[in-house]
């Protein structure tokens, strides 16, 4: 644990009480240096209970290559302006 990090024990609530979102990005490739995200996805939570989701499509700039095409369904049309 980093120093001044805070334990599930600290806090103030029960964690099943506490509101959480998780994020999924889906990228153009496997490495930060040379890719971009073409889709965010988010779902919020509370005592186990799906509260709330957010999906969009990006134009990530770049050409979507066909294998990630194929791993995600997302297409170059699709994130076109």
């Amino acid at each position: 644990m980093l120093a001044g990090q805070r334990t599930f024990e600290d806090m103030e609530a029960a964690l099943h009480a506490v509101p959480f979102c998780v994020l999924d990005l889906e990228t153009t490739g496997a490495t930060a240096a040379n890719c971009e995200i073409p889709e965010i996805g988010a779902v919020k939570y509370l005592g186990g209970d799906l509260t709330g989701t957010f999906q969009t499509l990006v134009n990530p700039g770049t050409a979507i290559p066909p294998f990630i095409t194929v791993l995600t369904g997302i297409t170059q049309a699709m994130v076109i302006e």
